[in-house]
């Protein structure tokens, strides 16, 4: 039994491991990419007609802002198309009716789309406007995001270069001073766009769609496909088969949208969810393609680690339950120092990702400094939600039945919709995080100094996401009626 829990504890290890050698690739590219890339500044000599979608789903807090926003796009009325597809069932339909008509009474060329079921959820409302849209090209933005008014003609013009099917902008933060977990998420955010989607770009790897703030072209999009309702992740699902078809997707570090974050343990573990089911079912959809793809060895190895790493979290879930064994038979020496010294070895593996975290904040801020101490708030997130991401990623590689579970959205509203169904995964975080810190104090008495920072983050992530969730579930209000006029957005 022994020697069983012994190989367990070592296979997570290797695991964790083997993502974290990408870590180091990063960082590589990093320096090898230090120097700025010159952007060449392009106009377009005639501007093309351009649809704009906005799918939405009961975005009655920030609706008024997303039109206010879109409707604000610098570009001439004639050439722009607006898509409001709604598949709400509250009374965000009242509000956008009466929003696209005064803007129809100004002329825009706006619709409220309703197609009377939420068949293929997000992706099934993107292909339903993409079959009746009348431009060139298609934006789309979340209901979360603020778009800046040079959006589009700062954006066009990427499609100029070769083969060019899609433009991802950096999202920026509205919300980033709220909470520890906002700052927390902000920086985990920031890697992503600022290190990985950059470097991917750079390398030439696969680069994706973030599912907001970006344009198709839509020949590239029918091309490949168009969306599809498969999986939960339809920006990753189409970006790459739109770049297995040979098209290419630029990134815009330096152009950045701003958007809300999940403001509770709630809202921010039902997009994280989302992701990690959507990115495992995009593993199981498009990975056999991609590895019998003539692609170079380099990119099949990123593709790999990019729809598969959320295996991650079964990882450090793993590592989470066996610390108090693990612990206990190195206090009590019933195991050999040599396997703990073998170990030993792969710990360098956690240095990788907390050091792309603070390169992300010094690229980007000038007051990066204040920063930096969230970024323990990212590790401890992430390793409290190792739960339900667990959850997740089995759910999403064994079950092909799924349902979109929307971010919640509160445009800083004090008002919030209230989770649809109680779960019993933060009453599970609460008791690993309650026998984890049993396994702190274990530690702490019989003076194994090294491995307190690491369980001190694992009771830390398990007890705040689940504290925080009952509580968010107690003081939450029910969605009541709220009053929209262009006056007040």
């Amino acid at each position: 039994m022994i020697n069983l829990i012994l190989l367990i504890y070592a296979g997570f290890i290797l695991v964790l491991f083997f993502y974290a050698i990408h870590s180091f690739i990063l960082l590589l590219l990093h320096f090898r990419f230090k120097k700025k890339e010159k952007r060449t500044r392009r106009r377009l000599k005639r501007l093309p007609v351009v649809t704009v979608q906005l799918p939405i789903y009961n975005e009655k807090f920030v609706v008024h802002r997303l039109l206010k926003c879109v409707t604000s796009l610098d570009y001439p009325k004639a050439k722009l198309e607006i898509q409001v597809i709604d598949d709400s069932n509250d009374e965000t339909t009242r509000i956008v009716e009466d929003l696209t008509k005064d803007y129809q009474m100004e002329n825009y060329d706006i619709k409220h789309i309703r197609r009377g079921s939420r068949a293929g959820f997000k992706a099934g409302a993107l292909q339903y406007g993409l079959e009746r849209s009348r431009g060139k090209y298609v934006a789309i933005f979340d209901a979360d995001f603020m778009p800046p008014p040079d959006f589009l003609k700062e954006l066009l013009p990427e499609f100029l270069a070769h083969r060019v099917g899609g433009v991802q902008a950096r999202w920026g933060h509205l919300n980033y001073d709220d909470s520890f977990l906002t700052r927390s998420q902000a920086i985990g955010l920031d890697n992503h766009f600022i290190m990985e989607q950059r470097l991917r770009s750079r390398a030439h790897f696969f680069v994706n769609f973030n599912g907001t703030c970006g344009l198709w072209l839509k020949r590239a999009v029918i091309e490949a496909g168009g969306w599809q309702g498969d999986t939960l992740a339809e920006d990753l699902d189409l970006s790459y088969r739109v770049q297995l078809k040979g098209w290419t997707i630029a990134y815009r570090d330096d152009f950045v949208v701003p958007g809300e974050l999940p403001e509770n343990a709630y809202s921010y573990r039902i997009q994280q969810n989302r992701w990690a089911k959507g990115t495992i079912q995009v593993a199981r959809k498009l990975l056999p393609l991609v590895l019998k793809s003539t692609l170079k060895p380099i990119v099949k190895y990123e593709s790999i680690v990019h729809l598969t790493c959320h295996i991650n979290f079964l990882a450090l879930l793993g590592l989470a339950i066996f610390s108090l064994p693990i612990v206990y038979f190195k206090v009590e020496g019933i195991v050999s120092n040599t396997y703990f010294i073998f170990l030993s070895f792969f710990t360098v593996g956690a240095f990788g990702y907390p050091f792309l975290y603070y390169l992300s904040q010094r690229e980007a801020y000038r007051d990066y400094r204040r920063r930096i101490p969230y970024i323990v708030g990212v590790i401890a997130y992430s390793m409290g939600l190792s739960v339900s991401n667990t959850k997740a990623v089995i759910e999403g590689w064994f079950n092909k039945k799924h349902v979109f579970a929307r971010t919640p959205k509160s445009g800083g509203s004090k008002k919030a919709y209230r989770p649809e169904a109680r779960s019993i995964v933060p009453i599970l975080e609460i008791l690993l995080g309650l026998y984890v810190f049993a396994s702190l104090i274990y530690v702490i008495v019989n003076l194994q100094i090294i491995l307190i920072p690491f369980l001190l983050l694992y009771s830390f992530g398990f007890l705040s996401l689940g504290f925080s969730s009952i509580k968010d579930d107690i003081l939450a209000l029910k969605p009541q009626e709220v009053l929209c006029s262009r006056e007040n957005s």
